[in-house]
């Protein structure tokens, strides 16, 4: 259900503007030729097809890891493009524009490919507001640098875009690389139209585009909006009790798509009615084979509310309905129930969430994660969210990367990056980030994740069942099409010897050391501290042990 009221102010008359607008004049003389603004309208160049570049898209997702970027805290590629209007643009104010943009994360798209990541998640890339957004009583002042407040969802916000590195070169150079793009996507909401009047955009303040339409909440006569609440604070609502709202939203997305666009990660799923997703995904699937989406649903406990969601379309997850991301599983600072389990609490809280897996339409095809960027991160600063040692970092990951479901790394994870809640969890990477992060033992630890991900089927798509939970320690197997991967898990401070009751007598090869394990009579598995032991006798992609794991890499740095 939805959970706030929208804001009175939104209530107040306002004058309507047609359909198809231009940027004031005061803003319109200062937006550089980068940025491909045309045809009268903000932003830069419409969503339009991919012009004879083949789509990245196919294939299952349970074979991708996904790192989360939000892009304006990545890399600036382009200072052009950092201060379009006067006032959104404040280096160090982590509510305002910071300068990323797809300049930069073309130009490092090997950071993220060289530690084994296949999909690239991007926050919306769509127009924000012209300008600063502050609200009517002056109370809170801020930037859509995040790319979830949409003025125009056809244009791409001018902040990310440069001569030789628009949106379609993004998706062309990830494909490049081999990866997948994966767009984030809003459709319950846009901007927030409680302003004052000092706010450049002010008289267009209750005005949402798309398609070319301009849409007025305060003249609505289209019936685009809701009215009466509840809303996400002053956000404007869409009415998605209107066919012709749902039609829009199709049409829309459908052309970045035709881009080229591998999936969708979907914003506030929760705050619009299910029949909405039904039809709307129906739709997607209808136009792209193969397109995989996962929604955002908030809630830490309440499973089969979060589960309805993967059941909208009843059957396979990769042309059918949606899945979502795995909320209650992740280590959210402060919110997530598995952050207490990495930070010196007991595997059987882990073993007890995933007995919650029967509820979900195929719980292999969930989106797990560790944080991101609407909670205090996993490191957190202390005065917002509790710190997190390297080791710990370690006993996180190791599980996400062998536990069902498709694993998603939010950015600055690789360097440990610290973080309270928004916006203090959104800091600016940059290339000296990049360059801290290729030291640091995270990293190694994610690249050699990644390869021993990809080395067994088995442990991307496989059912999971647990074998033994204890306080430090955690087994489970791993299930698909007659392959088998068991796992064993160990975040104490030593060695331990765990029992490998369930798995069959036999010589099996570890993925992580590449050791030759030989298990029988019900003989225990030696794992080594906030380690990992991987087991398989089936067949293996690459050789994941020949590289120098985060664990080797901190054990030096202790000597």
């Amino acid at each position: 259900m939805k959970k706030m009221l929208i804001s009175a102010a939104l209530v107040l008359g306002a004058v309507f503007s047609a359909s198809g607008f231009e940027l004031p004049s005061l803003m319109a003389k200062d937006l550089p030729a980068s940025t491909g603004a045309s045809r009268g309208l903000p932003g830069g160049e419409a969503a339009g097809p991919a012009k004879g570049k083949p789509a990245r898209s196919g294939g299952d997702f349970r074979d991708d890891t996904i790192y989360f970027v939000m892009t304006d805290r990545y890399v600036d590629g382009d200072p052009g493009n950092d201060d379009i209007y006067g006032d959104e643009y404040r280096p160090g104010n982590l509510k305002y524009y910071q300068g990323g943009d797809f300049k930069g994360l073309i130009d490092n798209l090997d950071h993220i490919k060289d530690m084994g990541f296949t999909a690239i998640w991007i926050t919306p890339p769509v127009m924000q507001p012209p300008g600063r957004y502050v609200n009517s009583s002056g109370s809170y002042d801020a930037a859509g640098y995040h790319g979830y407040w949409a003025w125009d969802f056809s244009r791409i916000d001018p902040h990310l875009e440069s001569k030789g590195a628009t949106y379609q070169d993004l998706i062309n150079a990830v494909h490049a690389k081999g990866m997948k793009l994966i767009q984030d996507i809003v459709c319950n909401h846009g901007h927030g139209a409680d302003v004052g009047p000092g706010v450049k955009w002010y008289a267009r303040r209750g005005q949402v585009s798309g398609l070319g339409q301009t849409y007025d909440y305060f003249n609505d006569t289209h019936n685009w909006f809701h009215h009466s609440g509840p809303a996400i604070a002053d956000l404007l609502d869409f009415n998605d009790d209107n066919p012709a709202v749902q039609a829009w939203f199709d049409k829309i997305y459908e052309k970045y798509q035709d881009m080229g666009v591998d999936a969708f990660r979907i914003d506030t799923v929760a705050w619009m009615k299910p029949e909405f997703w039904k039809d709307f995904t129906a739709a997607m699937h209808a136009h792209k084979k193969d397109f995989f989406m996962f929604g955002e649903v908030w809630t830490n406990g309440d499973f089969n509310w979060l589960a309805s969601y993967t059941k909208l379309g009843g059957g396979d997850p990769m042309n059918s309905g949606m899945s979502v991301l795995d909320m209650p599983g992740s280590s959210m600072g402060t919110w997530g129930q598995l952050e207490q389990v990495f930070k010196g609490g007991d595997y059987r809280r882990a073993a007890d969430l995933l007995k919650n897996d029967d509820k979900y339409q195929d719980a292999t095809y969930l989106v797990t994660f560790l944080d991101n960027h609407d909670k205090p991160r996993f490191n957190g600063p202390g005065w917002d969210g509790s710190a997190a040692t390297t080791e710990q970092y370690f006993d996180a990951l190791n599980f996400y990367f062998t536990a069902r479901g498709i694993p998603c790394v939010y950015y600055g994870t690789e360097e440990e990056m610290a973080g309270g809640n928004d916006p203090d969890n959104r800091r600016m990477l940059g290339l000296d980030g990049i360059k801290r992060s290729e030291s640091d033992p995270v990293y190694a630890h994610l690249k050699k994740l990644n390869a021993v991900r990809a080395a067994s089927e088995a442990l991307r798509r496989g059912k999971q069942t647990t074998l033994y939970a204890s306080q430090d320690q955690l087994a489970f197997r791993r299930d698909y099409g007659g392959l088998t991967a068991y796992v064993f898990l160990n975040k104490a401070g030593g060695r331990a010897s765990v029992p490998s009751s369930g798995v069959p007598d036999g010589a099996y090869t570890d993925l992580y050391s590449g050791g030759s394990v030989t298990v029988g009579g019900g003989s225990p598995v030696s794992v080594p501290p906030h380690g990992a032991v991987v087991l398989t006798s089936g067949p293996v992609k690459g050789s994941p042990w020949k590289l120098d794991g985060g664990d080797s890499r901190l054990s030096r740095a202790k000597k």
